[in-house]
């Protein structure tokens, strides 16, 4: 038995901020943000909420499914049991965000519930599906990510407006064990949830914070606030320690991994990240010079891109060679061994999530 990733959907806005425009409303270029951040834009929801964002991202990647094995996208959407939602931008504080974007999927019977653990809520989001699909008996489920922080950024505030952007992410699980009247999809891309490893750090000098409405000093605190510095200095501290954790849990190596999909908050970070880990930068995927930083949609959304350009690449192979060709990374051909998606997260709490895929 095993719990596995069998389809996977994104979506963003057409509106597209870019840095020039920026420029024009705080004291910042273009080359001053890409030098420290590698964004060059991000998109704006202008028109959908953060409810509706998920639901256009689940929509495509239950599409995906249905169409490869001719089911009704409404009859695959109805065999959907579990929804996770991880954001910190939900429409509503109650009902949770994940019992309303059900609603909007027209699934009438769903256990549902939200994850707030900020960027790495997408990867703690995984872990509790994971842990409900197998205690629980679920056949499937989606796990989505969500973010509209332009609702919360100071656009006086360069130090944070440059940084962040909307977007949503989502992945349809499916639960391998057999179970009477319910036949396992097939999929483009399985990838099974191998090992987790979760972690937290009080974060007791306000490093990454965004207050409720009832703040006692809602004036002065109704945006999110971040100390750089300090969140690059545990980001890039506890990144490759996970990975180490990942690799000692499970045996496997650097060679193993095909490709890595981080949080997508700062392409230095990422850099870093690489360089203590010893995975070499180009397996490391990255999109946030399109998106900026999206928190709990940011790793969905580049894991779906990610997946969407290799299958890209396969095509193409296999079109050249006239053969089936074996799944190879989208940057690196890698060894016969390489098997494995690690993806790293981390954010507000202070938290940090890693996860390893299995390529099947």
């Amino acid at each position: 038995m095993s719990i596995d990733i069998i389809s996977t959907g994104r979506y963003a806005s057409d509106h597209i901020l870019n840095n020039d425009m920026l420029s024009k409303m705080v004291d910042t270029n273009s080359q001053w943000i890409v030098e420290r951040t590698g964004i060059l834009e991000r998109r704006i929801s202008e028109d959908k909420t953060t409810e509706e964002m998920a639901q256009m991202a689940c929509e495509r990647a239950v599409k995906k499914v249905a169409e490869l094995n001719g089911i009704d996208v409404s009859d695959m959407m109805s065999k959907i049991e579990l929804i996770v939602f991880a954001t910190v931008s939900g429409d509503t504080k109650t009902p949770a965000s994940s019992f309303r974007l059900s609603e909007k999927l027209g699934i009438r019977e769903c256990t549902c519930l939200d994850v707030n653990a900020a960027c790495s809520g997408f990867l703690y989001a995984m872990t509790v599906a994971k842990s409900m699909m197998k205690e629980l008996n679920k056949k499937y489920a989606l796990v989505v990510g969500a973010e509209r922080l332009s609702k919360y950024v100071d656009w006086d505030d360069r130090g944070t407006c440059i940084l962040f952007g909307d977007g949503a992410g989502a992945v349809l699980l499916e639960n391998t064990r057999d179970m009477s009247g319910n036949v396992e999809c097939s999929c483009e891309n399985r990838l099974e949830i191998c090992d987790i490893y979760l972690g937290g750090r009080v974060d007791d000098k306000g490093l990454l914070t965004l207050h409720s409405k009832n703040h006692v000093d809602e004036e002065n605190n109704r945006f999110i606030g971040m100390n750089g510095r300090q969140v690059y200095k545990f980001a890039t501290e506890i990144g490759p320690k996970v990975i180490e954790k990942l690799f000692d849990k499970t045996g496997l190596t650097k060679d193993d991994i095909k490709f890595v999909v981080p949080h997508q908050a700062n392409v230095r970070i990422i850099k870093t990240m690489a360089q203590k880990s010893g995975i070499e930068l180009d397996k490391w995927y990255t999109n946030i010079e399109k998106y900026g930083n999206t928190s709990a949609a940011s790793v969905p959304m580049a894991l779906d891109e990610a997946l969407e350009k290799w299958s890209d690449v396969l095509k193409a192979s296999s079109r050249k060679t006239g053969e089936n060709v074996e799944k190879t990374g989208q940057y690196d051909e890698g060894s016969d061994r390489a098997k494995y998606i690690l993806s790293i997260a981390f954010g507000g709490g202070l938290s940090y999530a890693g996860i390893l895929f299995k390529i099947k």
